[in-house]
């Protein structure tokens, strides 16, 4: 009962920061729990991918929940998720919108990680807290230029 209190404070907070201090506080956030959880999921992926972008989608593709396409090649994907992935959100802790920004913290760290090679940008498109029927992200990619 007391939690739930406290995770309204949290939404609160979260709205009086700027876009700035939301994004590098979730940034943490997001590395902390998807270390804990997620990423063991993206790193097999990968591996079986064996570090190929679209093959990792398409095998993503495949995860319950979970919607991928190619949009352009080794370029840009759109990732889907079906219902909420966070726990907060499953249990009615967290409502606000504004943390989807966690959301798409994570999967930017997640991709940065397993692609050094790679800048990624990553954009929340809409989400289920925002009252559409799934969670997209749009994801775009380039090869680091090593002089």
């Amino acid at each position: 009962m007391v939690l739930s209190y406290w995770f309204k404070g949290f939404e609160k907070g979260l709205a009086r920061l700027s876009d700035k201090q939301r994004s590098e506080l979730l940034a943490e956030c997001s590395k902390s729990c998807v270390r804990q959880g997620t990423f063991s999921i993206y790193q097999e992926l990968y591996n079986q991918a064996n570090g190929d972008l679209d093959q990792f989608f398409t095998q993503a593709n495949e995860l319950p929940g979970v919607r991928c396409e190619i949009v352009e090649s080794e370029s840009v994907y759109h990732l889907y998720f079906e219902s909420y992935t966070c726990e907060l959100c499953q249990k009615g802790y967290v409502s606000t919108p504004l943390l989807c920004e966690c959301s798409r913290q994570s999967i930017l760290y997640v991709l940065s990680e397993l692609w050094r090679n790679r800048y990624f940008r990553v954009t929340l498109c809409h989400s289920i807290l925002q009252g559409a029927y799934d969670c997209k992200m749009q994801i775009e990619t380039e090869k680091r230029i090593t002089v």
